[in-house]
């Protein structure tokens, strides 16, 4: 194997990108799990079998992005293990089945092989470049260690009987999150922030946009045409909300190793693949009524407290205020009430639902624009927007707004 110098790729790949393309695929195989109704609800069952594929399909997009946002270079090896793993996740996709026991063995040997396959790229790169230091090093080291000690447990898993196999699954997958998630080498040296955000920004597009698919079964069925109209400016809603922090706030050049944020995000694709499974209940007649709204609104809920948790992320002068924490909790706290309050007609919690989501992003927004005012005023001034705080340029009091104006009528 010939040794060179490690150069790093800038930005997201098209491959990555067409890599990305598979979790469609899955993310919607997985979705499909949930349609099936029994005794006027979804079968707790199903939804861990739900819940337990969506996770594993998550944890190899993680350990994937994780390996090209620290060492993507785009090398002819690094492109055939990509291509290996997508070829790979259609047999573990197509593994998911409602009965364990009929697919058990394809799932956990094609899961392992997965892993297997991660491992060897992260081997290769240790062995192929020239100027790793002794982080980089003991990084690729402990990568393709826990690769390959999960591929060992997935390979356990599908070795063993109906019962035994499926809790080794539930193993398997608690340690991979709990390995990643507790490994020190990565906080000693930032990752690409920029690389994290997109990547993570797209896989959370793709989940929006099994919500989209999912309304096309309304317009099928033209019976209420307010289902599409409410489903889809719900869609809409919360993807603003997403994606005009991303676009606006996010501090894309944050000096940190990304694995929170890769977390964080991970889990927001799980609330809004359950807010898809939500949403196409509530045209259901053999759904019972309050379940379905209690579940639509806490996914929603879930939904704002887990975007809410990616603020930390954005630039200084967007920190989240006492205004936006304070505007966030009473959303949620309205949508619970709006979920037990109209349990009695899925059409009228639907459209109650979507006028909280409207009204917190237009809370939102308004605070936005006051925020990029001052940072305004502040450059203007030659002064950062922590030096405008102290000088008593903020919009958090009428003191402040009132030094803002007579500031702003000196400039005039």
């Amino acid at each position: 194997m010939r040794k060179r110098p490690l150069r790093l790729a800038k930005g997201v790949s098209n491959l990555e990108l067409f890599y990305d393309l598979i979790f469609v695929y899955g993310i919607s195989v997985v979705t499909s799990l949930c349609h099936q109704i029994e005794g006027g609800f979804l079968d707790w069952g199903i939804w861990l079998i739900y819940l337990f594929s969506f996770l594993v399909i998550l944890q190899i997009w993680f350990s994937t992005t994780l390996l090209m946002n620290r060492y993507g270079d785009r090398s002819m090896p690094e492109c055939v293990g990509l291509f290996v793993n997508m070829f790979l996740l259609y047999f573990l996709v197509n593994g998911v089945r409602t009965n364990w026991h009929e697919t058990s063995l394809v799932f956990n040997l094609t899961w392992a092989g997965i892993l297997v396959s991660l491992a060897a790229q992260w081997l290769i790169k240790l062995r192929t470049y020239t100027n790793l230091d002794e982080v980089d090093q003991r990084i690729m080291r402990r990568s393709a260690a826990l690769l390959a000690v999960q591929a060992l447990l997935a390979l356990v898993a599908a070795l063993l009987p109906d019962g035994p196999s499926e809790a080794m699954s539930w193993v398997t997958l608690v340690f991979g999150m709990v390995a990643w998630r507790q490994s020190s080498y990565y906080r000693k040296k930032p990752g690409r922030f920029d690389h994290v955000a997109e990547r993570c920004a797209l896989l959370t597009i793709i989940a929006f946009g099994e919500m989209i698919v999912g309304i096309s079964a309304y317009i099928q069925n033209m019976s209420s045409v307010w289902y599409p109209i409410g489903v889809f400016t719900l869609a809409v809603g919360l993807f603003l909300i997403y994606i005009f922090e991303h676009d606006h706030m996010l501090d894309h050049h944050a000096k940190t190793d990304g694995l929170t944020y890769m977390f964080i995000s991970s889990w927001l694709i799980v609330v809004i693949g359950n807010l898809t499974v939500a949403v196409e209940y509530m045209p259901m007649e053999e759904v019972d009524f309050m379940p379905k709204s209690i579940y639509l609104s806490g996914c929603l809920v879930l939904y704002l407290m887990t975007s809410f948790l990616l603020g930390r992320y954005n630039k200084p002068e967007y920190r989240y205020s006492i205004r936006y924490i304070v505007g966030r909790i009473a959303v949620c706290v309205l949508i619970v009430v709006v979920g037990f309050a109209t349990s009695f007609d899925p059409a009228i919690g639907l459209g109650c639902h979507v006028a909280a989501v409207w009204v917190a992003f237009g809370y939102e927004w308004v605070l936005w624009r006051r925020r990029t005012h001052l940072v305004a005023i502040g450059r203007s001034l030659g002064l950062t927007y922590e030096e405008m705080e102290d000088a008593g340029y903020s919009y958090s009091s009428a003191e402040g707004r009132k030094n803002i104006r007579e500031k702003v009528s000196e400039q005039e």
